[in-house]
């Protein structure tokens, strides 16, 4: 909330913890990565809200954490949302505890996401694919118009995605 008030702009949460939203738990994500339009600012909350910038022994020293938990990482991604190709009138707003809320990109733009993930992993490294599938079979809704351009942009597969019958626009 003190992101958006500064900057006019919610932070974005993407990648892997977004995916752990879409997917109700069903994967797991150690890494909070936020798209945010000025780092700075993203750093003067983080540090508000009792948030350290990475020190220690063994990380990366980017991004912060918080004492309470620190085996999880928050990152802010800077630059457009996808590199601009995401629509931002499709951000949703997950609630998190009353009055509070995580922004994610839709569920589309996550999807195709995981699927250009998958497409530079090693052979062996299937997750992203997993994750790719699970979220389009669990989304109540999926544009299949944009879904196609967004995976086309992202350089992932779309023919890697389970059949699915029930295809709306939103």
């Amino acid at each position: 909330r003190l992101y958006r008030e500064t900057v006019g702009h919610d932070a974005v949460l993407v990648g892997g913890a977004a995916t752990v939203l879409y997917t109700a738990g069903a994967f797991s994500s150690g890494d909070f990565d936020f798209v945010v339009i000025d780092d700075q600012v993203f750093g003067n909350v983080m540090a508000k809200c009792g948030f350290i910038k990475e020190t220690r022994s063994g990380r990366l020293h980017i991004g912060y954490y918080h004492p309470q938990h620190p085996e999880y990482g928050f990152q802010a991604v800077s630059g457009a949302l996808f590199d601009g190709r995401a629509d931002r009138r499709r951000l949703v707003a997950v609630s998190v505890r009353e009055g509070r809320h995580i922004t994610l990109p839709a569920v589309e733009d996550i999807i195709a996401d995981r699927l250009a993930q998958h497409s530079v992993a090693p052979p062996n490294d299937s997750s992203r694919l997993e994750q790719a599938r699970l979220m389009f079979l669990l989304a109540a809704k999926i544009d299949m118009e944009y879904l196609r351009k967004r995976v086309e942009e992202e350089g992932g597969d779309i023919s890697l995605l389970p059949p699915r019958s029930d295809y709306a626009a939103p």
